[in-house]
């Protein structure tokens, strides 16, 4: 393919508040530096809190974080910076305590912050009540309904990159192509990539492709970094909400079901949109860089080994 680029880059100092677009970022073995820096832990529950329970979270998507200094692959993270929709400014300079009290008094419920995940920690993800998701084997751990009647999945953090605070994988690449196509089959949604939060969206407008044709392939990235895309990324309940400057939509999600439901293995099918993707080779990638895919012998990362042994632990609990 020709013509392909890098066209925007997110990073996301805080789990489930807004992304902080930037002209470049920093990929290391665990992926973005900076990426799901800090996060709350529910103090009742013992959750990692997380836009993927609305009711009791969505809230933090309201928010906006940015690093007040960009981050690095080595040392601590930089101070952050967020912004609540009342407009109120609070830093992270005093360690975190003001944040942490906005934070509790946003959610009503008391949260504490981090910036490592604590070993077994896991979020709730909504099952959202929609025709045409599918079943999958997760739906078997599902929670009895709450007294909203919602059911959630227990998810263990960052399965495919421990000590972070990332959902699953190190990262997520998008394209305009899949976007594209998401618009074509409802043209009144709102398809703007924040819904879809990657950390790259690769610019392929020039030459539409499809996403299921890179899934194996190792992606050269200006003239250095080297990324491998390991598999498709499944979509959640947090395609659907609102945030600052897009509505609420729940056909996005039925959308997705609807045009991209692919088989994990043994896990079953899930909507998905995107794809993880694994560091081969760091360093820098800049808004505009080339873009350029290798086929190559599939890398057996962290990714493909979590998703064999989730297929195993299943299995085994049946």
């Amino acid at each position: 393919m020709t013509g392909v680029a890098v066209g925007r880059l997110w990073q996301y100092p805080v789990k489930s508040m807004q992304g902080q677009e930037v002209e470049e970022i920093l990929l290391g073995p665990g992926g973005v530096a900076g990426d799901r820096a800090y996060g709350f832990v529910d103090v009742e529950s013992g959750r990692l809190a997380s836009a993927k329970r609305p009711r009791r979270f969505g809230a933090l998507l309201d928010c906006q974080a940015r690093f007040l200094s960009p981050p690095t692959l080595d040392g601590d993270s930089p101070s952050v910076e967020v912004t609540f929709p009342d407009g109120t400014v609070v830093r992270t300079d005093d360690g975190g305590a003001v944040l942490t009290k906005r934070v509790t008094e946003l959610l009503g419920r008391e949260v504490q912050l981090i910036s490592t995940a604590p070993d077994g920690i896991a979020l709730d993800e909504l099952i959202p009540q929609m025709e045409g998701l599918g079943e999958n084997a997760l739906d078997a751990m599902a929670t009895e309904p709450d007294s909203d009647g919602d059911s959630f999945i227990p998810i263990p953090a960052a399965m495919a990159a421990p000590g972070t605070l990332l959902d699953l994988a190190a990262m997520h690449v998008l394209a305009t192509s899949t976007l594209a196509r998401m618009a074509d089959a409802h043209p009144d949604g709102e398809w703007d990539p924040r819904r879809m939060r990657p950390n790259i969206l690769i610019d392929d407008s020039a030459e539409p492709g499809n996403e299921d044709d890179w899934l194996g392939c190792d992606v050269h990235i200006g003239e250095q970094v080297v990324v491998h895309i390991v598999g498709p990324t499944p979509r959640c309940v947090m395609t659907t909400l609102a945030q600052p400057g897009l509505v609420k939509d729940s056909n996005v999600l039925k959308t997705v079901a609807r045009v991209n439901m692919k088989e994990m293995g043994a896990l079953g099918q899930f909507p998905c949109a995107g794809s993880y993707a694994e560091v081969v080779s760091p360093g820098a990638v800049r808004r505009g860089d080339s873009i350029r895919f290798e086929r190559v012998e599939p890398r057996k990362g962290a990714l493909a080994a979590t998703i064999e042994m989730m297929t195993v632990a299943l299995a085994a609990g049946k």
